[in-house]
C-alpha cells in the first residue's frame, strides 16, 4: 500500500482542485467529480475494479469547446481576417505545445492522478488534462461562462502575443514606409488601469497622419495592434489606386 501511494496522486483534496479552478479560471466548483475525472490519467485504470473512468472523454469535449471559444474570439477580434489567417491563428493558440505549457503553468501536473513515477509524466499528459479541465468546466458551468473564463486565462498567458506572432505587421509597415519615403512613428496616447491591469493605447503615424491605433495590456501588444490596423489602412489605400 505504501508503494502505491508513491505513485497514485488520487488523494489530493477537493480543496486543491477548488483552489486551482478559482485562481486560474475565476470560477467556483459546483460538481467536483467532473474535475477529479479530468485529472485522472488512463494509467490509473490498470487493474482497477471500482469502475473509475479516465479523462479521455472529457479531453475530447474540452478540445471542441476550446476550439470554438478561440474561433469565436478571433472572429470578433479581427473582422477583416480571412478564413486562412483565422485558421492559422487558431492552430497556433490551441497547438499541443501551447496546451502542454499552459497546463504546466497553472499547476495541473501536481494534481494529476496517475499510476507511475512523477518523473515519467509526459508533457502531453498535462496538455490532455488541460483540455479535460476545460471539458469539466463546460459541464459544470455551460459554454458562456466557460468561454469568458477561458479567454481571460489565455489572455493572461499571452493569447494576444500568439495571434500577432503569425504576421509581423510592424516590419511590413516599416518596409512600406521606407519604400514610400514617409516617417513612421508610434506614440502612446493613453495609459490607464482597468480591473487592476495596465492598459495602453498607442497610435501609429505616417508623417503627421494617424493610420491606426491599438489597445493592449502592454505597450508591445498595443503597438502590434496599431501596426496591424495601420497596415490594413495602407493596404486598402494601395489597393484602391
Amino acid at each position: 500500500m505504501q508503494f502505491l501511494k508513491r505513485f497514485l496522486i488520487g488523494d489530493k483534496t477537493d480543496k486543491d482542485i477548488r483552489a486551482l479552478v478559482r485562481k486560474h479560471f475565476r470560477l467556483r466548483v459546483k460538481k467536483i467529480f467532473y474535475y477529479k475525472k479530468a485529472l485522472r490519467h488512463s494509467s490509473v485504470l490498470d487493474g482497477d475494479t471500482t469502475g473509475k473512468k479516465s479523462n479521455e472523454r472529457l479531453e475530447f469535449l474540452g478540445d471542441a469547446v476550446l476550439g470554438l471559444s478561440v474561433a469565436e474570439y478571433l472572429y470578433k477580434q479581427d473582422e477583416s481576417a480571412q478564413e486562412g489567417a483565422l485558421t492559422q491563428r487558431r492552430s497556433k493558440i490551441v497547438s499541443r505545445k501551447n496546451l502542454n505549457l499552459l497546463g504546466s503553468k497553472i499547476g495541473l501536473e501536481d494534481l494529476l492522478e496517475v499510476k507511475m513515477r512523477r518523473e515519467d509524466i509526459r508533457a502531453n499528459m498535462v496538455g490532455n488534462a488541460m483540455e479535460a479541465m476545460i471539458g469539466a468546466i463546460y459541464l459544470d458551468h455551460g459554454y458562456r461562462r466557460t468561454n469568458m473564463a477561458l479567454v481571460k486565462l489565455l489572455k493572461r498567458f499571452g493569447l494576444d502575443e500568439k495571434i500577432h506572432e503569425t504576421t509581423d505587421f510592424k516590419s511590413q509597415l516599416h518596409h512600406w514606409a521606407q519604400r514610400s519615403r514617409v516617417t513612421l512613428s508610434f506614440q502612446v496616447v493613453k495609459e490607464s488601469i482597468e480591473n487592476g491591469e495596465n492598459v495602453y493605447e498607442i497610435e501609429v503615424f505616417a508623417d503627421d497622419n494617424c493610420i491606426g491605433s491599438g489597445v493592449g495590456r502592454s505597450k508591445k501588444i498595443a503597438e502590434r495592434e496599431a501596426a496591424r490596423k495601420g497596415w490594413r489602412h495602407v493596404f486598402e489605400l494601395e489597393d484602391s489606386n
